[in-house]
């Protein structure tokens, strides 16, 4: 935070004596600019684009590590810096910075979590690299691939930074690979996951970075800045921020998540006041199972999903079981019925979203009920949610 920012804040915490001043610097599915913390590994993604600044397409390659390491944040940033410097819209781009000139490198990132289809994925990668709105409808799949095509044909390297790779709901590389492999242009990707290469079918030729969890102190840094940026002056002290940064064991989603979860919790209690005591703080870590389901993959599933869950993490555990009377009571909150709310369920299940708990000592023929719980963060899912009433009406 530079001087401009701390006069900044402490103007907007002298006009309105509050708890929260931006939201979004607690949100764990927004990242910054600056991405904090990770350097060295910006540095060996610069060491890895290093033939785009001679117009050249880098190798194809995979930047993998555990959730909530900044892989996100960090490719988001640097994409959008090296697209602002090396790429143009509709006409080639030419740089002398390395003094002559090189054909523009354009750049593309594609969240497989909301692109996830042929379809998708060509309309994102269009999108991205044309001026005029890219149609959804009246336009099919073959003729986005031929559009694409047409724009591509001729023109520099175009690399795709393909995100969240090999999730439940995603696809995996070689499938990304195929995609960009049947249109005729100079394409590369650097594709972005958890799992390791081969585990995803990585190709023995493509370059791969790793990225380890941040550290003790790293993470204290990083929830420390955001917490500045997004609360009131003295909102958390030191000692939580400290115990955050402890407890998520380098995962910065979880802190993230947590710390977000104890401003829904002390909203809730009737008089949140401006700080977050250690209950409310103990309270947010509470909500966040372990481990964890990231926010941005649940906030990804189809909206009347969202929906569903919404209604899920308001019911007491009590009322999450059996499955068909938990689904029962979601369906009276929404506009579905109980049989669709079951298979939704049945089916995040199965994608681990939400588990299904055996209920011990329940007498009675057959197999023993189950209870639904949540896998994610849920106070600050609902908090979330609730900001995107708009689009997700509950």
């Amino acid at each position: 935070m530079d001087i401009e920012d701390r006069i900044a804040r402490r103007q907007r915490t002298g006009e309105r004596h509050r708890l929260v001043l931006d939201e979004d610097a607690l949100s764990p599915v927004w990242h910054p600019e600056e991405p904090i913390g990770r350097g060295p590994l910006i540095e060996r993604l610069l060491d890895y684009f290093d033939p785009v600044f001679d117009g050249r397409a880098p190798p194809n390659g995979y930047l993998y590590g555990p959730g909530g390491t900044g892989k996100s944040a960090v490719t988001v940033s640097l994409v959008d810096r090296l697209a602002e410097v090396l790429s143009s819209t509709g006409d080639a781009l030419y740089t002398t910075t390395r003094g002559a000139s090189a054909p523009g490198v354009s750049f593309v990132r594609v969240d497989l979590r909301t692109a996830d289809s042929a379809f998708e994925f060509s309309h994102a990668v269009l999108d991205a690299l044309t001026a005029e709105s890219v149609p959804r409808r009246g336009v099919g799949a073959d003729e986005l691939h031929e559009r694409l095509e047409r724009h591509v044909r001729g023109a520099g390297p175009v690399v795709v930074v393909a995100d969240h790779m090999g999730e439940p709901e995603t696809v995996d590389v070689p499938t990304v690979a195929r995609r960009l492999g049947a249109v005729e242009g100079t394409f590369a990707w650097l594709a972005v996951g958890r799992a390791d290469p081969d585990e995803v079918g990585v190709p023995d030729d493509a370059a791969t970075i790793e990225v380890e969890p941040y550290s003790r102190a790293t993470l204290t840094d990083l929830v420390a800045a955001r917490a500045d940026a997004g609360l009131g002056q003295g909102a958390l002290a030191h000692r939580s921020v400290r115990g955050l940064a402890e407890w998520a064991e380098g995962d910065a989603g979880v802190a993230l998540s947590a710390l977000l979860g104890a401003v829904e919790a002390a909203s809730t209690d009737g008089d949140a006041g401006t700080t977050l005591d250690e209950e409310t703080v103990e309270a947010g870590m509470a909500a966040v199972p372990w481990p964890c389901v990231p926010l941005g993959r649940v906030l990804a599933l189809p909206t009347n999903r969202v929906r569903a869950l919404a209604c899920l993490v308001e019911l007491n555990p009590a009322d999450r079981a059996p499955v068909s009377d938990c689904a029962a009571r979601i369906a009276d909150r929404v506009d579905l019925t109980t049989s669709t709310v079951e298979r939704f369920l049945y089916e995040l299940a199965e994608a681990g979203i939400v588990e299904r708990v055996r209920l011990d000592g329940v007498d009675g023929p057959g197999r023993p009920p189950s209870r639904v719980d949540p896998r994610f963060p849920t106070l600050a899912f609902r908090r979330l949610v609730r900001r995107r009433v708009d689009e997700v009406a509950v």
